[in-house]
């Protein structure tokens, strides 16, 4: 098995300016580990409370009640919530609203003709110019002031015989047979009190080859085996939900089959939850690759990872701005998820609808400076799978939170429905727009002098002007931030693979056409990411784009 590297080579450099919270030695270091053992003392007694027999016997009612819609009985395992649930993809407002919009462009278009088109192509330049303008803000905020939780190691190795909390470890499987051993062994190097640890290892019924692999190993007693009973739609959220009614731990954490977390993640959680306020709901660590050079499309992935995860996401949380969750290491206190009513089953972007949740009700979200390590897809296909799968489950919550959009202008949410417009569904809506912007420049460049005239039309020059900063300066902003982010993380050796990010862009439009023609025809259909390819059996294709 390919070994991953240790996940300090990719830990920041710069702190963070709560670095008052580490152990520095003398009075200070003991003040900060009296304070932990404090409020761990205070959290167990708050946990006692929160998880009565009698609060999660009627999480489980309201979970396990039957819903009925259509003539079809759901079995989410969650408490249904319509107002939430992406299982309707338009309403019949959102249809007649779209089928409107379309018409009133045709008309335009056939009355006015050119001016109709120039019109477009200066709203979509403005829209480019905003977003640009967006991430450029979110980048520089988290590389002038990095918001980060930083708990340094030592503090964590002082509390070692603290009263650390129940902790739960949900794992959705589904064919993963192949990898389950290297899960295993990752779970087992969590540096977490084993009394007070339970890994919940859900496998889906028709699966017979995963749970089989999970027994030949002949687990320790706090890994329990699940089967999730068969039922529509199937997806990772239905299965941590099914997890979540089986739960006993006061906090709940997801990893992904191929993961492996660094084995102080779950108690740097615990001291960041300590460190905020109790509206503090989710603790988002960070992702990355250990197999970042297996081919041309790791390396653009894990840049593209880098990028998020170390300057947007900071960015968002910085400006107090809803926080797309990854689909992974999130911890949670278990009280207040279940008071969210769990993950919606039917979006197959679970962590992004949830992250929207949790800011709907006024919930926070941490970024944690701790990396879980994930297999990168190495095979086209496969990334084409599961990238398209996340635009559609973009789509997906776009739709759900548009469903009553002047509710935000009633309820003084101006912030949160600009953030949808330009984050959620602006950056779906540019997979869509750039390769139509392409074509614009490559006809210009390759026709002059047939569309110089027609050109000179379309784009007057302040259009023109825009244009070209949004070309030239969008795309140097875009492939330097993929710069950075590799600079942060350590990636050195990828840096000189970014400058051919806008062909990994162009995979990602071709992904949203698949997308869109998914969440059209099934919109529920949760496509396989497979893994194992990074392993000695695989025949994983080695050091070009397949």
């Amino acid at each position: 098995m390919q070994q991953p590297l240790s996940s300090q080579e990719y830990l920041p450099s710069q702190q963070n300016k709560r670095t008052s919270r580490k152990l520095s030695g003398g009075s200070q270091g003991r003040d900060t580990l009296v304070r932990y053992v404090n409020w761990l003392a205070a959290d167990a007694r708050h946990n006692s409370s929160a998880s009565s027999p009698e609060r999660i016997a009627k999480y489980r009612d309201d979970a396990l009640r039957p819903v009925i819609v259509k003539g079809q009985q759901i079995s989410a395992f969650a408490p249904f919530r319509r107002k939430h649930s992406a299982l309707q993809t338009l309403t019949f407002g959102q249809a007649f609203t779209l089928v409107t919009l379309l018409l009133v462009m045709i008309l335009t278009g056939i009355v006015f003709q050119a001016t109709m088109v120039m019109a477009s192509i200066a709203i979509i330049t403005v829209f480019y110019l905003g977003d640009l303008a967006l991430n450029c803000s979110l980048a520089l905020r988290a590389l002038v002031h990095p918001t980060e939780e930083q708990i340094d190691d030592e503090i964590v190795q002082g509390l070692a015989r603290a009263n650390w909390p129940r902790y739960t470890v949900l794992c959705p499987l589904f064919r993963e047979a192949k990898i389950v051993p290297q899960f295993v062994q990752a779970m087992a190097a969590l540096d977490y009190p084993l009394d007070k640890l339970e890994i919940l290892l859900l496998t889906e019924q028709d699966d017979p080859e995963t749970r089989n692999a999970i027994l030949a190993l002949n687990l320790p007693s706090h890994f329990h085996l699940l089967t999730v009973p068969a039922g529509r739609p199937r997806t990772k959220p239905r299965a941590c939900n099914f997890g979540l009614l089986h739960a006993t731990g006061d906090y709940v954490v997801i990893y992904d089959a191929e993961d492996i977390p660094d084995p102080l993640q779950l108690k740097k959680a615990v001291l960041t939850f300590a460190n905020h306020g109790p509206d503090l709901a989710c603790v988002q660590a960070k992702l990355s690759f250990y197999n970042s050079t297996q081919n041309l499309l790791t390396r653009w992935f894990t840049a593209e990872y880098a990028a998020w995860f170390d300057l947007i996401l900071p960015g968002l949380q910085q400006g107090q701005l809803p926080l797309p969750l990854g689909g992974t290491s999130n911890h949670f206190r278990t009280e207040l998820l279940r008071l969210l009513g769990g993950w919606d089953a039917f979006n197959v972007t679970e962590d992004c609808d949830l992250g929207l949740r949790l800011h709907h009700y006024r919930l926070q979200v941490a970024m944690l400076d701790s990396t879980t390590f994930e297999e990168a897809p190495s095979h086209l296909h496969n990334w084409l799978r599961q990238r398209s799968r996340w635009i559609k489950g973009y789509m997906q919550t776009y739709l759900v939170n548009m469903r009553q959009p002047l509710g935000y202008v009633r309820q003084g949410r101006l912030k949160e429905l600009l953030w949808l417009q330009v984050v959620l569904g602006g950056k779906t809506a540019l997979l869509f727009l750039n390769p139509l912007m392409w074509l614009l420049l490559g006809a210009y460049l390759a026709l002059r002098p047939l569309v110089g005239g027609v050109y000179a039309f379309l784009f007057p020059p302040p259009i023109l002007y825009l244009a070209s900063l949004c070309l030239v300066l969008g795309n140097f902003f875009y492939l330097y931030t993929l710069l950075m982010g590799c600079l942060k993380r350590g990636h050195y050796g990828l840096i000189k693979w970014t400058l051919a990010a806008p062909l990994y862009w162009a995979l990602m439009s071709l992904a949203a056409c698949l997308a869109l023609s998914q969440l059209i025809r099934k919109p529920h259909f949760w496509e396989k990411t497979l893994h194992g390819f990074h392993l000695p059996t695989a025949t994983p294709h080695q050091g070009g784009l397949l």
